[in-house]
């Protein structure tokens, strides 16, 4: 975060560093956390999962394409990788409804349901930058992924844990990534190659929750000097240690030009495979550090 810090201090435009900062500011000092790592992957009962593919089965020859999302972007930036959505109001509640119990007992705190939204699907080319989400609702979250077509290659979710690590996580169908998702930076920077990838996102925040007050708290965390224009300087040779990599911002989230895939962290990354096993969460410091589909 440090590191962060300085990359932020370092956007040009006003505007964006202050997005940046209030990005920055909900992840690393106001938003509290309530599990040890921030994300864990599960298995969606088995049931639910089947009627949500049936769903994408049904319509997915009539989907439309989803309203504008910021966070996405496609390779050539043209409608056709743009997402398409299947609106899916029933099945929704009953997905917030049904995982509620798993999301508590993941966190440890009683929830309230905020949204369940979907179904998504990214098409081919598209890619999601990093992030993290609404302070005020999105706190105690997972990510569905239902179904992908038959020509996919891995997709994976990358997501940033409590211990510094930044993780690489292959979804299965069915698979659920629990993550708190106002506090864990997450996205999807590689480009996805297939012709449809769809997930619902599902959103609870504890009871007793003043999500207006934590975005408040998060503005006055913003540093004072946030207005304040950068200085370039030269750099010479005994500086190269304190250099750090261009941070974009585009929209509320944001991406490292200079680095592959747009994320410099991705070079020490841990990965995981799904399918996740019923009945365990598996996360940071599970017995098995990293699961294959051989191992499974």
């Amino acid at each position: 975060m440090n590191r962060r810090f300085k990359q932020v201090e370092k956007i040009p435009d006003s505007n964006q560093r202050y997005n940046a900062w209030m990005q920055v500011m909900s992840s690393a000092l106001v938003s509290p956390n309530f599990t040890e790592n921030g994300w864990g992957l599960a298995r969606a009962p088995a049931d639910l999962v089947h009627e949500l593919q049936q769903k994408i089965r049904d319509n997915l020859h009539n989907a439309t394409y989803e309203n504008k999302v910021d966070v996405i972007e496609g390779l050539r930036r043209v409608q056709e990788e743009a997402p398409l959505f299947i609106p899916n109001h029933e099945l929704n509640e009953r997905v917030l409804r049904e995982l509620k119990p798993l999301h508590e007992e993941w966190s440890g705190v009683p929830l309230v349901g905020e949204i369940a939204y979907g179904l998504r699907l990214y098409q081919n080319n598209s890619r999601l930058l990093m992030h993290v989400d609404k302070s005020a609702t999105h706190i105690i979250s997972c990510i569905l992924h239902i179904d992908h077509s038959e020509d996919s290659e891995p997709w994976p979710i990358i997501i940033e844990d409590f211990q510094g690590n930044t993780n690489e996580v292959i979804l299965e169908a069915g698979d659920m990534l629990f993550y708190e998702s106002s506090k864990c930076l997450h996205g999807r920077p590689h480009y996805f190659k297939g012709s449809w990838y769809s997930s619902i996102f599902v959103h609870y925040y504890p009871v007793g929750w003043d999500g207006a007050e934590r975005v408040m708290e998060t503005h006055y965390a913003v540093p004072p000097f946030w207005s304040r224009d950068p200085v370039f300087e030269e750099k010479d040779d005994n500086e190269e240690e304190d250099y750090v990599e261009e941070l974009v911002m585009v929209g509320t989230s944001m991406k490292e030009p200079e680095c592959e895939n747009v994320w410099c962290a991705l070079k020490d990354s841990v990965k995981w495979y799904g399918p996740g096993i019923e009945g365990v969460t598996i996360t940071t410091g599970y017995d098995r550090s990293t699961l294959s589909q051989e191992e499974l």
